[in-house]
């Protein structure tokens, strides 16, 4: 199973989207993408919490 978050649920207008089968792995591309794209030096834990609730499963079309 594979698991995403998509950057716009928490960022209106960013198209990024990161994948992995584990959140841990999704969340460390995610990490990597808001230092780098959004200047985020950390993450706060708000904003950690509200990523981990936008990972969802990927559903094979």
């Amino acid at each position: 199973m594979v698991r995403e978050l998509r950057c716009a649920d928490l960022i209106p207008g960013c198209d990024f989207v990161a994948q992995g089968t584990r959140d841990s792995d999704v969340m460390q591309k995610t990490a990597e993408h808001a230092k780098h794209v959004h200047k985020m030096a950390a993450i706060a834990m708000e904003v950690e919490k509200r990523a981990r609730e936008a990972i969802r499963d990927v559903v094979a079309v």
